[in-house]
């Protein structure tokens, strides 16, 4: 069974639901931000312009900060919808503090379970995606974000794939972010700190490897 799965979905349409009646004008602001002033529809297609607003649906539930105190769509509406049930609670607050990061694929089994390189904060994980894995192969590289759900490790409603030679790209422009915010604004922060305030950057890399392939750039 996947009860989670399903009140997890459940639960993300509700919220999104609850942001476009309630806050309109955040969310112009936040796609703005997103985009930095971009249109997607100007430079991606097809499926490509499909996984663009999800990505920027789970980045504007997870990460984008509403306020000067820094609370999420995820904090707002946990703390405004009294009508929660205990699972429901349980469960937002179980994956409220997830973060976007980059994930090199290690293999895919015949099983269908993907075997991801945590590129940035570590680890080594197994997920079960039938849908992604079918698509996937070794050495494939995304930012997503993983959830723990149902005893298993699955994937968020966002991927940013890249291309394959653009890994050292990719982890030399997040540290010296992550550096610069340290200096700049955090000194006591973490990689994982620095990316659920700065999960847009993986957005900004994607554009960026669409409109200029590293081969252009070298």
């Amino acid at each position: 069974m996947n009860r989670e799965q399903d009140l997890k979905t459940t639960l993300f349409q509700s919220m999104i639901l609850y942001v476009r009646e309630n806050y309109k004008d955040s969310i112009d602001n936040a796609y703005e931000y997103f985009w930095e002033d971009n249109y997607p529809e100007d430079f991606l297609r097809g499926t490509a312009l499909d996984i663009a607003f999800m990505n920027f649906e789970d980045w504007l539930i997870f990460d984008y900060k509403v306020n000067n105190d820094k609370e999420t769509f995820i904090d707002i509406y946990c703390k405004c919808n009294k009508e929660l049930k205990d699972d429901e609670s349980a469960l937002l607050n179980k994956i409220r503090g997830t973060v976007l990061s980059l994930y090199e694929v290690i293999s895919v089994s015949h099983e269908e379970e993907i075997h991801l390189k945590d590129l940035l904060l570590g680890g080594d994980f197994i997920v079960s995606n039938k849908n992604l894995a079918g698509g996937i192969k070794k050495g494939d590289l995304f930012a997503t974000r993983l959830l723990t759900l149902d005893g298993n490790t699955v994937i968020s409603n966002c991927i940013y794939p890249y291309t394959g030679g653009y890994k050292n790209t990719i982890i030399e422009y997040i540290d010296n972010q992550f550096q610069r915010y340290t200096k700049n604004e955090n000194p006591q922060s973490t990689m994982k700190s620095f990316l659920k305030d700065y999960g847009d950057v993986f957005n900004i890399l994607w554009i960026d490897n669409i409109r200029i392939p590293l081969q252009k750039k070298e």
